[in-house]
């Protein structure tokens, strides 16, 4: 097989977006079946997949944002309010177009402090552990993490010492939840609150900013960054954990399974590559359509698993076909619903920003 280099719109690395692609379809395949066969334990590919699927989209969060601000953020009215638009138009869509499906179909969702949180985005400051919709907590964590990015990228720009002393402070965090905050002789859905607290998991976008920071300018030889790579999954799939998943998210296995992630990026970035056709286009496209197949794949599920009962659908074929139907009815969302509020929001941030600079 044959790699060629690409040439990329600005700002976008389309390897990225491969891995991109492909951690929103291991996620879903991890939910489809453990929702379906059950439960899968840390020793499980899919089980590692479920937990450090979600922390590879916090990786490439924030190496993306640096890697596309980090000369156009300025720390100014006019700057901070174009990316935060842009931020907001990118997000809530989905989001609004999918809380209201569960709460229609989960009554026990219908608090208002809860609907109020959630529709502002605001739970993800307050109640990171309630949100409407399974896996909206890492988009609350995100919307975290966006109001940090800024300061990152100033203190980065400011001095190497001032982006060190935030390193060593916010990968402090880390270890506090994952030395004494979460117990690894407790399960982890005893813990839920702790481990999607968004201060447990902003290291890993910190991890993507300090990446974008130290290499986006240097070119690297392939041949270490593939060796790199294949070691990062190796050592994903391979290192020895057993049990409950808790034993992946605490002590030193925290910060190992973490540091697969950090590699597996950081060498996807450095080797911007795109496959033969045969190849590229699906894993393009899974990276265009991550959001919303990892939003609307729970919601799928739902309506193939009822189906599956009427029509008595054994285990993989109710996942084979809960599978097609989520790719379809993402690839439909993002063309015809996501890229419109895009587009939308780059309409109404360059009018207002306008405004401000005159």
């Amino acid at each position: 097989m044959t790699v060629q280099q690409v040439k990329q719109a600005p700002g976008r690395v389309t390897s990225l977006d491969y891995v991109r692609g492909l951690a929103a379809f291991g996620i879903l395949l991890y939910h489809f079946q453990s929702w379906t066969l059950g439960h899968m334990e840390a020793e499980s590919f899919w089980g590692r997949i479920g937990l450090y699927g979600v922390a590879i989209f916090y990786v490439l969060s924030g190496l993306t944002l640096y890697h596309v601000y980090e000369a156009r953020l300025q720390p100014g009215k006019a700057s901070l309010t174009d990316f935060y638009l842009k931020r907001i138009f990118r997000l809530f869509p989905l989001l609004w177009l999918i809380m209201p499906v569960y709460l229609v179909i989960d009554p026990t969702l219908r608090d208002w402090d809860r609907i109020l949180l959630n529709f502002t985005g605001l739970f993800g400051f307050v109640s990171w552990d309630e949100p409407i919709g399974v896996g909206v907590w890492s988009i609350g964590n995100e919307l975290v993490f966006y109001l940090f990015f800024p300061l990152f990228l100033f203190a980065a720009r400011f001095s190497r010492l001032a982006f060190a002393i935030v390193c060593v402070f916010i990968v402090g965090l880390g270890a506090y939840f994952a030395f004494y905050s979460i117990n690894d002789a407790v399960p982890l859905a005893n813990q839920w609150r702790d481990y999607v607290n968004p201060f447990n998991q902003i290291f890993l976008f910190l991890g993507g900013v300090a990446i974008g920071y130290f290499t986006k300018y240097k070119a690297l030889p392939a041949l270490p960054l593939i060796g790199l790579l294949l070691a990062g999954i190796v050592v994903f799939i391979v290192y020895p954990a057993s049990g409950n998943t808790v034993t992946l998210v605490t002590d030193w296995n925290r910060f190992i399974f973490s540091a697969t992630c950090l590699a597996v990026c950081f060498a996807m970035y450095k080797l911007p590559v795109t496959f033969p056709k045969v190849l590229h286009m699906p894993l393009h496209t899974l990276g265009e359509i991550s959001y919303a197949l990892y939003l609307l794949h729970p919601l799928v599920y739902k309506v193939v698993k009822f189906a599956a009962k009427q029509y008595n659908f054994s285990p993989w074929l109710t996942i084979i076909v809960a599978i097609v139907v989520t790719v379809i009815a993402s690839q439909l969302v993002y063309r015809y619903y996501e890229q419109y509020f895009i587009k939308l929001g780059q309409k109404v941030s360059k009018t207002i920003t306008a405004r401000l600079e005159t």
